[in-house]
């Protein structure tokens, strides 16, 4: 293995592309430190210095090595920018119009406007059609930071790119019925005008494809229905099952069935099944997660992401602290059947008790974001509270629900 010198992702410009399919442009926050290179300089010098290597030496097949196109301003170090309307996708030649040859959609070099204008007979270029359209002769369309939503639907459409096409919904064909009149008035993405599909979102197939040309929502599945995924291990369905640490000792949706409490399929090795706690001694479900003000365990090392959220707390809801006479700003210590943890009590309003089968259950919220040392005061690893064991699936594990105590510290 070679390690080499790379930056931080807050180190070079770029994009982050979220679970929503959302791209959103970011900019570098501060150069790399000592010899640290960014990632698009590393690859370029390998590259540069192999192409070096074929020239003088020789070798197998050179022509993808020696004829690459590497049209960069600076070819040590193409720019995040340059990549990114690569990726987008341009016009080799002059574009022309099929209904139309003597018209020219797109000029040569000039940026598409999005997959459907690119072509197969080598005329445009893209790096990916998913994010074709990222990058237009409109500009960074990823860098758009409008947060109007007209819709009231949450599609905020000037807000970064979505892949594909900028459409915020996929398959919102489904959102209506087959003659193209939305199931829900109130909440529709699209609708068929009687000439082409209209609405706050784009149509996730041809804008003018009329109803009674039977286009279905899934356009991306040849049959253009949807599909139940039967792929998982615990079987053909998804089913609820409760944590292995439950509050409940019981799955409620097979109450009679001990066997189908938690997930039979996970995996859970021997030694594992004794560091479980049981309700009847750690009696509140806990949860672990992330602050707006801090991004995992790095930003401990930023004064002013310190300043804001400067020490280790727990969160727990108002009847909770009732019960247990904990007030805000007291140090609890926060107990599971393998650790225990020292923070603040915040009390909120935000964690309600639930009642579940009849019985009250109070959660108790731990932010992860401490436990190394940092700028930001010390504290302790959420994780010492956590149970070894992953879903059956993916072997994500299991840290959004475990079972503990708490008391005034």
């Amino acid at each position: 293995m070679i390690r080499l010198p790379a930056a931080l992702f807050a180190e070079e410009d770029g994009t982050f592309t979220n679970s929503g399919r959302v791209i959103a442009w970011k900019d570098k926050a501060i150069d790399p430190p000592g010899e640290a290179k960014t990632d698009r300089a590393i690859m370029a010098q390998l590259y540069l210095r192999i192409r070096d290597l074929y020239e003088k030496e020789g070798g197998a097949f050179p022509d993808p090595i020696l004829n690459l196109h590497w049209p960069y301003q600076n070819p040590q170090e193409p720019t995040a920018a340059e990549l990114l309307r690569e990726i987008s996708g341009y016009a080799v030649s002059d574009l022309k119009d099929a209904n139309d040859p003597t018209k020219v959609l797109v000029a040569a070099g000039q940026q598409v406007a999005g997959f459907g204008q690119l072509r197969d007979d080598g005329s445009t270029a893209c790096g990916n059609w998913l994010y074709s359209g990222a990058w237009t002769q409109a500009g960074n369309i990823s860098a758009k930071r409008d947060t109007a939503d007209p819709s009231g639907l949450g599609l905020y459409p000037g807000w970064g790119f979505a892949w594909p096409a900028n459409r915020r919904i996929l398959y919102n064909r489904a959102s209506c019925d087959p003659s193209g009149k939305p199931w829900d008035p109130k909440r529709a993405p699209i609708r068929w005008s009687g000439s082409r599909w209209t609405g706050p979102d784009v149509p996730d197939m041809l804008p003018n494809a009329a109803p009674e040309q039977n286009v279905n929502p899934f356009i991306m599945i040849p049959e253009g229905v949807a599909r139940l995924f039967a792929g998982m291990n615990e079987g053909p369905f998804p089913e609820h099952y409760e944590p292995f640490e439950t509050p409940l000792g019981y799955n409620p949706m097979h109450p009679d069935n001990p066997k189908a409490v938690s997930n039979p399929a996970a995996r859970v090795f021997p030694g594992d099944w004794a560091s479980f706690g049981k309700a009847d001694e750690f009696p509140y479900v806990a949860t672990t997660y992330r602050l707006t003000e801090h991004f995992h365990f790095w930003t401990k090392h930023s004064i002013a992401n310190s300043v804001v959220q400067p020490s280790q707390f727990v969160e727990i809801g108002e009847a909770l602290a009732r019960e247990k006479g904990i007030k805000t700003g007291e140090s609890v210590t926060v107990m599971s059947n393998r650790g225990e943890i020292t923070a603040t009590a915040v009390v909120t309003k935000r964690l309600m008790p639930l009642n579940v089968e009849g019985k009250v259950m109070h959660t108790v919220g731990v932010p992860i974001h401490w436990g190394f040392v940092g700028v930001a005061q010390k504290g302790f690893l959420a994780n010492v509270l956590t149970p070894f064991v992953g879903d059956a699936n993916a072997q994500t594990p299991e840290f959004k629900a475990f079972l503990v105590d708490i008391e005034k510290a």
